[in-house]
């Protein structure tokens, strides 16, 4: 009995490290303190998980070397990257070394189609596709038929609106205007003056040009309903413009509740808290750290929404678990609450 003490004494650490988790970040990050905070709490839990972060810099360049590393230093996931721009490297790379990776921001769904091979891509979170499909719900929901779009004029706007475009018809929704305006325009009514037959506006734009848009709203007195693209879930920047209070925005079932720390809530941190909690489902689940055991966990609940992965869906988060908030004094509150309850 005392040599199996001593050694389940001198295994357990290594056990509980065995399961590396590499994320495509920096180290001094709020991101990286959730995720070492996290992390924590799952081996508190019993559950091997550790993560070492592998910082890009925002060059594009120095994902495949990083990658490569981790694969050799035995990271057995990637999460991230960060910045949407860095996506394409990050996909290459993790294809390449055949290193299972689960995505945090940007417009890529990891959705099988034909000849398009995605065999290591997941993600987690709020993607633009979701966010579009999940507003016109609750628009819908809440009894809007004729709506006008208000998109800025680069990638932001030009996403937004083929995402909405396609969904519109499965909220039976009719998007009768469709206004751009560009990020450096400084006079805006001319916009407005487009989509005062509309019954309500979608704003989908970056969150600078969203501060400018109710601003200009505000000081014609315009009382036409706005609401916003995924770009406006941000608690550090709503928390500094008090102008943007009571807007409504898609998120995540994350957004109903707090985050287990001080680090203001986005949608790439709420992503970042899915992923680590789906990782740890497959620990939890003694199953191996590998793309098949995502695959074979078949619904599971996590903070942020049901999701529901299969070898045709590496996305799969339901989209009755996300909703539609709003932000002000009190924080966040349900506009639209998902339907699906998530886990606490």
């Amino acid at each position: 009995m005392r040599i199996l003490l001593c050694v389940v004494f001198f295994l357990w650490p290594w056990a509980l490290q065995a399961f590396t988790v590499g994320a495509l970040f920096g180290t001094e990050t709020p991101e990286a303190e959730l995720a070492r905070i996290l992390a924590s709490q799952a081996r508190l839990r019993g559950h091997a998980l550790q993560v070492k972060f592998y910082d890009p810099s925002g060059e594009p360049q120095r994902i495949f070397p990083l990658v490569r590393r981790a694969r050799e230093e035995g990271v057995r996931f990637l999460l991230g990257p960060l910045d949407p721009r860095l996506q394409s490297e990050a996909l290459t790379a993790a294809q390449a070394y055949r290193l299972p990776l689960i995505l945090l921001s940007g417009d890529y769904d990891p959705i099988r189609v034909p000849d398009e091979p995605f065999a290591y891509i997941f993600r987690t979170g709020l993607s633009p596709r979701m966010a579009a499909r999940v507003l016109l719900s609750c628009l819908s929901r809440k009894g809007l038929r004729r709506v006008g779009v208000l998109l800025s004029l680069n990638e932001v706007g030009r996403e937004g609106l083929k995402w909405l475009k396609i969904y519109a018809w499965e909220a039976r929704l009719r998007l009768t205007k469709v206004a751009w305006f560009s990020p450096e325009d400084t006079y805006l009514y001319p916009k407005f003056e487009e989509l005062l037959s509309t019954e309500g506006v979608v704003v989908w734009c970056d969150r600078e040009s969203a501060l400018k848009v109710v601003q200009e709203k505000e000081r014609y007195g315009l009382g036409l309903p706005f609401f916003f693209g995924p770009e406006l879930a941000d608690e550090e920047f709503l928390r500094t413009h008090p102008s943007l209070y009571g807007y409504p925005f898609p998120g995540t079932a994350l957004f109903g509740r707090r985050l287990p720390t001080a680090v203001p809530l986005n949608l790439e941190r709420a992503a970042l808290v899915d992923a680590l909690a789906l990782l740890e489902e497959i620990a939890a689940r003694g199953l191996p750290p590998t793309a098949e055991s995502l695959e074979a966990l078949g619904p599971v609940t996590l903070p942020g929404g049901l999701y529901y992965l299969t070898n045709d869906d590496h996305y799969g988060l339901v989209p009755e678990s996300a909703g539609v908030f709003t932000y002000g004094l009190a924080g966040f509150q349900p506009y639209c609450p998902p339907t699906l309850l998530s886990k606490p």
